[in-house]
């Protein structure tokens, strides 16, 4: 019999935790079920180690409860949260988690006995992200960048950081066209220059090109992570899988694509300079009337001989907005810092926009002026000035100044990673990612390694695939002595017939052709078992899918149509295309690509890029750029290229090559489905009395040795007070 002791934090509002001791019923059986990835169900990817028990409503855990059944205790216990807790075995620390308060059992009215959880880290880590989504990750904020034709041009060419452009079109100026096919739609003819229509051919100062508002940011899915462990800190991830040199992950980006079609308005309104700055003194005023926070007005002036003028009120009359441009913006103007008026709906095209104190329905008196321009399209104003009026003290007549400022910057929208960012909680994100490389993650609660060396990764959760999970600080046990002989099981391993392996229904243009010609989504796998290996199961009629509920784009790469300039020959030119079949812009599921950059050179494709829909001087030459691929490259002989997202080795779209068989399922999955599968293979149900030892040192990756057999675990449930364990076991083959 093992000595077990359940602790507790009484402190749970303080910096520090402070464990006491609970009080357990003398016979309570007290065990835990841990489980790795339970074969009946692979798409498992977080840890459960949960138990609920009773203990008894005695003085010591009455006070630590706060007498919870007394409804009048103010300030008592909260059972709404998670309070920090440890098991002990023979005075050994055997496991950390939280504890919850379920209710408490009363008999005749007395309080019996208080049911409560015990929940591993891994399980709270689901509780800890909640319903948040990517969206709350402040500190993505950071990564924030303009959106004008300038910087869109500059991130296809060159990343920023995480940030890059890629060359997925979102259908966005589809909806402004008649023509057919619509602009956002790409293709390459070197000699049919057709107007605004999306040929990437290069003319000079010709409409053709991609649009560049009909384009979106990504960022690299490791600064997300990042982003999710700033945003938790008590969340810390090992870098295992989740580092800089595992390409597969690191070159992984996130397409910043939270509405159809175009980036949304909303996120798109940035101001001007506020405040504008950089006027010059009228005439009559005085150099010390400026200051670097905006326009001065004072109540009593300088005249023009220098003199101070008391009592004499002066005032901003109006101000003066000139621009060419049609398109409508927001003026506030804010005094001494607080918003004294907000215009809405200007445009210019007309002259000059007066902005009156008059029509306001009152004056500017003596304060500190400043203004913000808000617009969702860029606009260049030729001018911004104020007028001043007053009396002259020597004359006492009226005079009007102007303050001016020729402004010509162009207004800049702020991309705003969090607003841009798909729409999905965070732990669905990290499930799907999970569920793509087939990772584990679990508490590394053991601060020693196999070897006896303290473990760098103690306290963390270690995420890694499950086949380096299964090698990495493994340790043997041969527990042939402890075993129960007189009952055990043996059954088939899975009960399955197939396994699917897909992402979320698409209904891009381009995947959706692929599932009408070929019958099957694009990029799914459906594993039957291999009948090389005589191995294929035939038992029950049911199929299990694991199902990433991410979107799963097929790239085209363009042929050069025309009959003039190397004519039907192959670009470097490769893009995704947003859209249904119907060529309309969708929202669909988050996208994860890998981008490859097309290095400027003499067998780089010169592709247009558009700065407005129609004009002149409107596009320029693209010699380098992003384009998006489901392959980490484009070498079908590199080891390392060949890596790809799909589960099915599938074509890959730039090179046509059916080479690229590094798939998701092929890297991460295979080794362990293809194993249960296996004829051999076999679960094992037994029951064993484990001596502290080796309940204490168990790892769910760890060698069970049964007369001279090996196994991996894939259940264990084990009684805490008695050793008892009933568990589910491999065998290896």
């Amino acid at each position: 019999m093992q000595k077990l002791q359940l602790y507790i934090d009484d402190n749970p509002d303080g910096d520090i935790i402070n464990y006491v001791r609970i009080d357990l019923f003398q016979d309570e059986t007290v065990s835990i079920s841990q489980s790795i990835q339970n074969i009946k169900d692979p798409a498992k990817v977080f840890v459960p180690f949960t138990k609920s028990f009773t203990i008894p409503a005695s003085k010591t855990n009455n006070k630590i409860f706060y007498h919870y059944y007394n409804f009048d205790i103010s300030q008592g216990y909260d059972a709404r949260r998670k309070t920090p807790a440890k098991i002990e075995l023979n005075n050994i620390d055997f496991k950390t988690g939280f504890v919850t308060l379920e209710g408490v059992e009363l008999k005749k009215n007395a309080p019996n006995a208080y049911k409560i959880v015990f929940y591993g880290e891994t399980v709270g880590l689901k509780d800890l992200l909640g319903e948040t989504k990517l969206q709350a990750l402040a500190s993505l904020s950071q990564y924030n960048l303009e959106y004008n034709s300038a910087t869109i041009k500059a991130r296809l060419q060159t990343a920023n950081g995480p940030i890059l452009c890629p060359l997925i079109t979102s259908g966005a100026s589809n909806k402004d066209s008649d023509l057919i096919p619509p602009p956002s739609r790409l293709y390459y003819d070197s000699v049919t220059n057709t107007q605004a229509n999306g040929n990437l051919f290069y003319v000079t100062n010709d409409d053709n090109g991609v649009l560049y508002s009909d384009l979106k940011y990504a960022i690299r899915v490791k600064e997300v992570i990042d982003a999710i462990t700033a945003q938790f800190p008590t969340l810390i991830f090992s870098d295992d899988f989740l580092n800089a040199s595992n390409t597969e992950f690191y070159n992984l980006h996130l397409w910043l694509h939270r509405k159809k079609g175009g980036v949304p308005d909303e996120s798109l309104v940035v101001s001007f300079p506020s405040p504008v700055t950089g006027f010059g003194p009228p005439n009559i005023l005085a150099t010390n009337m400026l200051n670097g926070t905006g326009l001065v007005i004072q109540n009593n002036w300088l005249d023009t001989n220098g003199v101070l003028v008391s009592g004499i009120p002066n005032t901003l009359q109006k101000l003066f907005l000139t621009t060419s441009s049609t398109d409508l913006f927001t003026v506030v103007i804010f005094r001494n810092g607080v918003t004294r008026a907000t215009i809405a709906n200007l445009s210019g095209g007309g002259g000059a926009i007066v902005i009156s104190a008059a029509s306001l329905g009152g004056t500017f008196d003596a304060a500190i002026y400043t203004i913000t321009i808000f617009s969702a399209v860029q606009i260049i104003f030729t001018e911004i000035k104020w007028d001043l009026g007053g009396y002259d003290a020597n004359v006492q007549v009226g005079w009007t100044d102007n303050y001016t400022v020729a402004f010509t910057a162009t207004a800049s929208f702020t991309f705003d990673i969090p607003t841009q960012i798909p729409d999905i909680k965070i732990i669905d994100f990290l499930t799907s990612i999970f569920r793509m490389f087939n990772l584990t993650a679990y508490l590394d609660d053991n601060a020693l390694l196999v070897n006896g060396s303290s473990n760098p990764d103690f306290g963390k959760i270690r995420v890694q695939t499950l086949d380096d999970f299964y090698t990495t600080n493994v340790a043997t046990y041969d527990i042939s002595e402890f075993v129960d002989v007189e009952s055990s099981q043996v059954n088939i391993a899975l009960p399955y017939r197939a396994i699917n392996f897909k992402y979320a229904e698409t209904d891009t243009i381009l995947a959706e052709q692929y599932s009408q010609q070929f019958g099957k989504q694009w990029g799914a796998e459906q594993y039957t078992g291999s009948s090389t290996l005589g191995d294929g199961f035939d038992g029950p009629n049911s199929t299990y899918t694991v199902e990433v509920p991410f979107e799963h784009l097929m790239y085209e790469r363009l042929n050069n149509t025309g009959s003039g300039i190397a004519p039907n020959t192959t670009t470097t030119v490769q893009y995704g295309y947003f859209v249904d079949q119907n060529q309309e812009p969708i929202l669909g599921k988050p996208l994860l690509f890998y981008p490859i950059h097309q290095p400027a050179g003499t067998d780089t494709t010169v592709i247009s890029f558009k700065t407005a829909p129609t004009g002149s001087n409107i596009n320029s030459p693209l010699d380098n750029y992003f384009i998006p691929s489901n392959s980490l490259g484009l070498d079908p002989t590199s080891a390392t290229d060949i890596k790809n997202l799909n589960f099915k080795d599938e074509f890959n779209e730039y090179t046509g090559s059916t080479g690229f068989t590094s798939t998701l399922f092929k890297e991460n999955y295979d080794t362990y489905i293809s194993n249960v599968f296996n004829g051999k293979r076999r679960l094992i149900k037994l029951k064993a009395f484990l001596p502290l030892n080796i309940i204490y040192a168990l790892k769910l990756n760890d060698t069970i040795t049964i007369n001279n057999q090996d196994y991996k675990i894939n259940t264990i449930d084990t009684n805490l007070i008695t050793g008892e364990s009933d568990m589910e076991l491999l065998n290896e083959v």
